[in-house]
């Protein structure tokens, strides 16, 4: 079996985005635009459009600072979707998820299973555990970016979110600072990290979001650096979770990391149409009945990841950590099934 990574060095580079003139803005985007009324502006107004506000700017006077222009825009996890989860006489809040599948690249190598791996784990997810799901499939930086945003106007202090992120990743080391990123369609090669989705970006829009619980799930290479925590340290006599220790863990926020595996590169295969990560989780959360904690899926799935990369002859183990500088207390995240799958 030819074992494939989610990493490649081999492509050739490709113009900057911050080089092209206003006019050209929109061609990054033209596949999410089409999927959307919402209107593109580029180039210089003329005159102040209706819905413009800039703050402390002198009466007549236009300022440079950042105002928003108040238009109608559609947003899959629109505010108020979304059913609340309720279970053991506790309330879970509701549930979102953004998937993303980055499989075809146009400028290094492309991957086999993320598209796969992305409609399996969405489709679970929406089906056995009540989330509103959104799925990107092939996505560019520009609408991976948008996504993570558009969050933003969703999410509530109650809710719960879930980025999953299968694709490929990389890491750029710069004196002593490491530096792990996310890699869109349209990225260029390393080193050339123009269009790459940096998990500074990342963590810091999980900082910002109301969102209560928040879980990221990275299947990629070098997954691991979303987080320079520790991983957690995984006890024999772990914590029951029944009603009294979950109504202490619910109002507390977390950020959390479940990473395919820390400073290193990752199987993109190794199970039948999915990666290994991709399979384990698949079939733990397919199989599970009962209310599962972020700490409970990471010890049902470590060890199987070990034993199934090693059938094909390659090392690779889960991570599962908090997200440091994201606002993590002590809370949990929690798969609460709603229906038998």
């Amino acid at each position: 079996m030819d074992l494939v990574v989610h990493h490649d060095e081999r492509a050739a580079a490709a113009a900057q985005l911050a080089a092209a003139p206003a006019g050209d803005l929109s061609s990054e985007s033209s596949e999410s635009d089409a999927a959307s009324d919402s209107p593109q502006i580029a180039g210089v107004l003329p005159t102040e459009p209706a819905g413009v506000s800039a703050p402390d700017s002198p009466p007549g006077l236009r300022v440079r600072a950042p105002a928003a222009i108040t238009t109608a825009t559609a947003n899959p996890l629109a505010a108020g979707s979304g059913e609340q989860i309720r279970a053991m006489g506790l309330e879970f809040g509701r549930y979102f998820a953004l998937v993303i599948g980055n499989q075809q690249y146009s400028k290094i190598e492309p991957l086999r299973t993320p598209r796969n791996d992305a409609v399996n784990i969405a489709d679970l997810l929406r089906d056995k555990y009540g989330f509103n799901v959104t799925v990107l499939l092939d996505a560019t930086n520009i609408q991976v970016m948008e996504a993570i945003n558009d969050l933003n106007q969703t999410l509530t202090d109650e809710d719960n979110l879930l980025i999953y992120y299968a694709g490929h990743g990389e890491r750029i080391q710069a004196g002593e600072l490491l530096s792990g990123y996310w890699l869109p369609v349209n990225a260029d090669a390393p080193p050339r990290d123009t269009f790459w989705v940096s998990n500074e970006f990342v963590t810091g829009h999980l900082a910002r979001l109301s969102a209560r619980r928040v879980l990221v799930m990275a299947d990629s290479c070098y997954a691991g650096l979303l987080s320079s925590s520790p991983g957690y340290l995984m006890l024999r006599d772990a914590p029951q979770y029944d009603a009294e220790f979950l109504r202490y863990k619910l109002p507390k926020r977390s950020r959390l990391l479940l990473s395919s595996g820390g400073d290193r590169p990752v199987l993109d295969e190794g199970a039948p149409n999915h990666s290994v990560f991709a399979a384990t989780v698949i079939d733990t959360l397919r199989d599970n009945e009962r209310i599962l904690s972020g700490p409970q899926l990471f010890q049902a799935i470590d060890g199987k990841i070990r034993e199934r990369a090693a059938d094909v002859g390659f090392e690779q183990r889960a991570e599962y950590k908090a997200i440091k500088g994201a606002g993590h207390e002590v809370g949990d995240f929690f798969f609460v099934p709603t229906s038998s799958g």
